[in-house]
């Protein structure tokens, strides 16, 4: 088994899984945790086992297991699954796992390690549940003075004018709540495709010349780093 030694820097990374099922989809508390699959299994039993938990009332809105495709030397070797449980609030969260109890760790060939809260903003529009899909996660640093609001503006902005161009990605901005010691970066932005098709053109546009903050009066308000592409699997969704 892989020793598991989750930062900041790989979470952020794995950034959410993009499609919000909370009662309120334009903004959502996400449970992070990083796991590596024990021995002897693979991820698509390890999927498959998930899907047939005994799911209820006390489950999170949405579970989804994402897998780094393109990251950090750090995450690539230390995490083969990055759980990301929605819920619409923290304290839905906790009163739910407090009456799984240990059944919240549920009963899958996985060990993980310790787990961190996020509250998630949309940016743009839910484009509603996918079985399969990929995502940007960015790392970024608020400029000196910045706050998150105006980063959050700016954030809008850009996407509208992707959207103009023909993008239909989820944007969603996602700032630490509990967990996760060490951060280094301010927030960190997801960006996840109708489809992986999808999301690499939304790439393609940037390569082929297209850039979306040119002709928009405002002004750059945080810096990211270089995005991370992970795939996303739905699952579980209590709208399903």
């Amino acid at each position: 088994m892989k020793k598991f030694s989750l930062t900041f820097l790989s979470l952020v990374i794995l950034i959410c899984p993009l499609i919000s099922q909370a009662q309120d989809n334009t903004r959502a508390v996400i449970r992070f945790v990083g796991c590596t699959i024990d021995e002897g299994f693979t991820f698509d039993e390890v999927v498959d086992k998930a899907k047939r938990l005994n799911w209820g009332e006390n489950s999170p809105n949405a579970v989804f297991f994402r897998r780094p495709i393109y990251s950090t030397d750090t995450t690539m070797e230390d995490t083969d699954i990055l759980i990301a449980a929605y819920y619409t609030n923290h304290s839905e969260m906790v009163e739910r796992r407090v009456a799984l109890g240990s059944d919240s760790r549920g009963n899958l060939p996985i060990s993980c390690g310790a787990p961190s809260v996020w509250r998630s903003y949309n940016v743009t529009e839910n484009f509603g549940p996918v079985e399969q899909t990929a995502m940007l996660a960015h790392r970024c640093t608020l400029n000196d003075g910045v706050t998150p609001r105006s980063a959050f503006n700016r954030i809008s902005a850009l996407a509208e004018n992707y959207a103009a161009a023909g993008d239909d990605s989820l944007v969603q901005m996602n700032v630490p709540s509990l967990g996760g010691g060490g951060n280094d970066r301010n927030f960190f932005l997801a960006v996840v495709g109708s489809s992986r098709q999808n999301l690499t053109r939304q790439l393609d546009m940037r390569f082929e010349g297209f850039r979306a903050e040119l002709g928009n009066n405002s002004e750059s308000s945080f810096s990211c780093d270089t995005p991370n592409l992970w795939s996303t699997t739905s699952i579980y969704s209590a709208n399903n």
